[in-house]
């Protein structure tokens, strides 16, 4: 225990008072979104209102596990599919995500810390983002806090309730994100290191590991579609990952974004988990600080290098990429020591700290939720406002579609390049070997065929997306040696940008 110091200062219950207003401001902020929906948001809802069969097929197609689009999907079909109701889900699996935080913390870590991680959890900019926005993140930050509070019991206690738990978890994470093999992997690697370096503590891990290993063979049924999607989807709108690129973008994702106020915050919450991860302890005297392996946080430090590790390295050498928003499986351990970190600071400094850490989370957090994050319903509504019967729309990236056709409401026909049977999806299968092969005098020349002499044709694009190189500008300069070209809406600075060019009916 920490050495008793001077009477805490009279304000200090305000700084608690800060800490728990930004703290409720940051439960709330889950729930606010104004942006529309972006490509992923679309897709998620999509594939979610599919059949069940229908949906495992689209997602041979698409690179992601089953379980949130089927959770979604039961979620949608009683409480429709608009963007709040869609959202909300997300929205309340990151409430429990903190609320799950805090218990698997105070086991683990200490009452105080847990209160500590808490906040940190309720102010996250990270936990917000991805609290506002439907897909399976929300979900991912969730199962691999329960992963590590199921786990912590079943340690202290064997019984067969908890240890059917650890498996249904374990399973769970495994068909949520592919990046939860890496937390599983991780956290499997440290309970059997524990084992062969420990034999009194071999009756109880036994069991957990047997647990793991079901958990594992739930996985199994799922194989087939993961080779599947392995071999021919990946991740082919990015490049691979560098191992500083897994560390920086992990800053970054602690801090909620790219921009200089996220990412300074990611910088003081590294730097609190850090501290949180080789503080030994505080005294009057000042602080000591030591390996991880000297304090009860210390499994968690290893699962977390661990997993970053595995993952990264298997992305480097497979060529698939890296995203911060993969960092949720390791997110409530990052908070966890961060809130360890803060609350061992000496005397006033910690409430302090942990006041103006989640103030500012809270900042970071409202600059982001009111920033667009898609222009696809600006483009809808010109499109919905102008268009006529007999126009033509053409998206060129085929991603800027989904986004576009979430709120199109108009007759007109949706063409993509390359082309797609269905423009409400991206399919990913062979994407690179689909856009060698598409033809962008084709597509023009097919949108002008559709469109005749009685319609418009239209085309949304954006530049800056991998394998699309000219490949746009061809199609505009096509349909310009045909029809004039009327710039009808200018890319604004948001996360997916868009153009829109009319191409006037008739012929100059």
């Amino acid at each position: 225990m920490d050495a008793a110091g001077p009477r805490p200062p009279r304000w200090q219950p305000a700084l608690w008072a800060v800490a728990v207003a930004a703290a409720a401001a940051g439960a709330a902020l889950r729930f606010i979104a104004p942006s529309p929906m972006w490509l992923d948001e679309a897709l998620s809802v999509n594939i979610a209102s599919l059949p069940i069969s229908d949906a495992v097929q689209a997602l041979r197609h698409d690179g992601h596990p089953l379980l949130y689009y089927l959770l979604l999907g039961f979620w949608l079909d009683v409480f429709g599919d608009s963007d709040f109701a869609a959202r909300s889900l997300s929205g309340l699996f990151s409430l429990g995500a903190a609320a799950v935080i805090w218990a698997a913390a105070r086991r683990r870590l200490g009452a105080e810390a847990a209160r500590y991680a808490a906040v940190l959890a309720l102010t996250s900019p990270f936990l917000v983002r991805y609290g506002s926005e439907a897909r399976m993140y929300a979900l991912a930050v969730l199962l691999a806090a329960t992963g590590w509070l199921v786990t912590e019991r079943a340690v202290e206690r064997r019984s067969p309730t908890r240890l059917v738990a650890v498996a249904l978890v374990v399973a769970a994470g495994l068909h949520t994100h592919y990046w939860m093999i890496w937390l599983a992997a991780a956290a499997s690697a440290t309970l059997a290191v524990r084992w062969l370096r420990s034999p009194a503590s071999r009756e109880v891990l036994t069991p957990v590991l047997a647990a793991y290993a079901c958990g594992w063979i739930g996985f199994a049924p799922w194989l087939p579609v993961l080779v599947e999607q392995a071999t021919h989807t990946g991740t082919p709108w990015a490049k691979w990952a560098r191992p500083a690129e897994v560390a920086v973008e992990t800053i970054e994702a602690l801090g909620g974004g790219t921009r200089f106020e996220p990412v300074l915050l990611g910088v003081l919450l590294a730097g609190a988990a850090l501290l949180g991860a080789t503080l030994i302890r505080t005294s009057a005297d000042g602080v000591e600080l030591g390996w991880p392996g000297r304090h009860p946080g210390a499994p968690l430090v290893a699962v977390t290098v661990l997993t970053l590790g595995l993952g990264g390295t298997v992305a480097m050498l497979s060529g698939g990429a890296f995203e911060a928003r993969y960092t949720a499986v390791v997110v409530p351990v990052l908070v966890a020591l961060a809130g360890r970190g803060l609350s061992r600071l000496p005397r006033w400094l910690g409430p302090a700290a942990l006041a103006a850490v989640a103030a500012f989370g809270v900042v970071v957090a409202i600059d982001e939720a009111r920033r667009d994050r898609s222009q696809g319903q600006e483009v809808a509504g010109i499109i919905d406002r102008d268009a006529g019967t007999g126009d033509v729309v053409v998206a060129c990236p085929d991603q800027l579609a989904p986004a576009v056709l979430r709120h199109l409401e108009g007759p007109a026909t949706v063409l993509t390049h390359p082309p797609t049977d269905d423009p409400r999806f991206v399919d990913w299968y062979d994407y690179h070997d689909r856009i060698d092969r598409a033809s962008p005098t084709a597509t023009a020349t097919v949108a002008l065929d559709t469109a005749g002499s009685g319609g418009a044709v239209w085309l949304v694009t954006a530049s800056g997306y991998r394998g699309f190189e000219g490949r746009c500008e061809t199609i505009a300069a096509e349909l310009g040696h045909t029809r004039p070209s009327e710039t009808v809406l200018f890319a604004r600075p948001v996360y997916e940008h868009m153009r829109l060019y009319r191409y006037p009916a008739g012929t100059p």
